[in-house]
């Protein structure tokens, strides 16, 4: 992996491929088909994750104790291919190894050339380019197999242990009246068509509902343990933010205007505060974004009032700076101002955009840690939605807490189409457990208290400075805590290395003790080395009708003239 895990996604990592390794088994040895589930909450990492199990089994790991798995491939489904998209570039960005040769898009043209899935690599398919009238599930001259037949070829050959992968795993199980969904037919097969999909590994937040349909699919598969992420432990990393705030207005009366104008404000203030933390913390500067919620069919003239009023109450914006993520995937000109389509999975590594116009569909798949602040004008009846698009915006834009500013640690919500019964509602949708927001607290018209003027910077500072212990980490790995102190030791980037020596330091001293060790057990290690270096060999002479001449044993020497098979 290009960084280090978090000491739970290490732990739920290795969890997942005990699942894998218990469903292979049964599969091989049972023909049975099995399925499990990968829970957590939305921003604690369920593709890094899932990155590091998947690493691992084409590549073996060390660090999570498993061997590489020649016959592994991966199939990962969804309902929407920009969640696909956001998915590989989020695993390109994880992993050192997994890269566009690995990791497949089925686009129309896939069946031209495949008839079966490749060991050794994971395929992305959304499931809309398997209906009915998609050229992936029709034959013609140029395309012999549908993927309906690539799929059975891939299950019943020899070659490949194939595993589905569903994100967003609770979607696409509901069973309509005449026929079964597409996901439930890759699942399950059809009689007479394609067998079962031998492993279907669920990714959700929410384990109840991937695990409710799981049961009700039939084919007597066998459900293994789910591996739950630790909500407290997603809090302690500080990956998430601690806190939401929910500002509505304390009497009743129209204040799209007013609210927006306070929206544009706490933006402004982010803006502010990253730019203090960064010049005196010397860290990368954070770029915050608004989020402007808008209802299914806004008019132009809504949509031109609300880009002047940010434009007013945002002087000397960028005019790149608004973009539109709407399902039309057009670009826009609102009044003076030209406003861009923009994919979701592309704004957070944009900071030219500092606000985006959306709908509905930033609400599952989308990551954007500088995505600030929320303005909401979705109604009372979407509170589940609104609270989606809230557990996209928990993520921490440094992946830490910041200890100086305790403002950084929130996000701040403005909802003018809520009442307070509305935001009950949501409150309750964002803190049930398996729920979007359930990592965070809740609180309603907050109002942020600095810190005491009266009292001295050294009061701050000997709080900040006092000692904390981390809990250990199960899966530690000495070479692996050695490395990450090595890195630690020659870090220059704020001035001179405590230990700039320290990786020399670290050879001499494991490289003394290896030879130590091979010293008191010479005779062991002497022992081992002939058995490497050398081969029994036995060779069989036959005439052409099969008769056996002679046969004769040697063990050869560590050079061989020749290879024998």
């Amino acid at each position: 992996m290009q960084f280090e895990l978090f000491d739970y996604q290490r732990q739920a990592a290795s969890d997942v491929l005990t699942r894998i390794a218990w469903c292979r088994d049964d599969w091989a040895t049972k023909h049975l088909p099995t399925s499990f589930a990968l829970s957590a909450v939305t921003g604690a990492g369920k593709t890094v994750i899932a990155t590091a199990v998947i690493e691992a089994l084409l590549y073996g790991s060390t660090d999570l104790d498993t061997e590489p798995d020649p016959r592994a491939t991966f199939l990962w489904v969804t309902d929407d291919p920009a969640l696909n998209r956001q998915t590989l570039g989020k695993m390109v960005a994880a992993s050192d190894l997994l890269d566009d040769r690995r990791l497949v898009t089925i686009e129309p043209d896939f069946t031209a050339t495949t008839t079966a899935l490749r060991p050794g690599h994971v395929y992305f398919l959304n499931i809309q380019k398997l209906a009915k009238n998609q050229p992936l599930v029709n034959s013609s001259d140029e395309r012999p197999l549908t993927m309906w037949e690539v799929l059975s070829n891939t299950i019943t050959g020899d070659r490949s242990d194939l595993y589905l992968v569903l994100d967003e795993a609770h979607r696409g199980m509901k069973q309509p009246s005449d026929r079964p969904t597409i996901v439930r037919r890759i699942i399950n097969g059809e009689k007479g068509a394609n067998p079962p999909a031998p492993v279907v590994w669920g990714i959700s937040a929410t384990i109840e509902r991937f695990q409710a349909a799981m049961s009700e699919v039939g084919n007597g598969r066998t459900r293994h343990p789910a591996v739950a992420v630790d909500i407290d432990k997603v809090r302690a990393s500080g990956i998430i933010k601690d806190q939401i705030d929910l500002d509505d207005p304390e009497e009743t009366g129209q204040f799209t205007t007013t609210l927006l104008r306070g929206a544009v404000d706490a933006t402004l203030d982010f803006d502010a505060r990253w730019a203090a933390y960064a010049e005196s913390e010397n860290e990368p500067l954070v770029r915050p974004a608004l989020v402007v919620q808008l209802a299914d069919k806004p008019t132009d003239a809504h949509l031109r009032e609300l880009v002047a009023v940010i434009e007013s109450q945002w002087p000397g914006l960028d005019k790149h700076a608004i973009v539109n993520a709407f399902g039309e995937h057009a670009d826009l000109v609102i009044g003076d101002r030209n406003v861009r389509y923009m994919r979701p999975e592309a704004i957070q590594d944009n900071d030219e955009i500092r606000v985006v116009l959306a709908k509905t569909a930033i609400s599952t798949g989308w990551d954007c840690p500088r995505a600030e602040v929320l303005y909401s004008e979705r109604t009372a009846k979407d509170a589940t939605s609104i609270a989606q698009i809230m557990g996209r915006i928990v993520r921490a834009p440094l992946a830490r807490r910041i200890s100086t500013d305790d403002a950084l640690n929130a996000v701040t919500c403005f909802l003018p189409r809520f009442d307070r019964d509305a935001l009950d509602k949501i409150t309750k949708e964002l803190t049930e457990p398996g729920e979007p927001g359930e990592v965070v607290d809740v609180v309603v018209n907050a109002r942020l208290f600095d810190r005491n003027s009266t009292l001295e910077a050294a009061v701050f500072e000997f709080v900040e400075g006092l000692p904390s212990f981390p809990q250990p980490d199960a899966l530690a790995r000495p070479l692996r805590r050695a490395k990450t102190l090595i890195q630690l030791l020659t870090d220059d980037s704020s001035g001179p290395a405590f230990m700039p020596d320290a990786g020399a330091r670290f050879d001499s001293t494991i490289y003394a003790l290896l030879d130590g060790l091979a010293a008191q057990h010479r005779d062991a290690v002497a022992h081992n080395v002939r058995n490497i270096e050398t081969v029994d060999i036995r060779r069989t002479s036959v005439t052409a009708r099969g008769e056996t001449l002679a046969q004769m044993s040697w063990r050869s020497g560590p050079r061989l003239p020749h290879c024998f098979l």
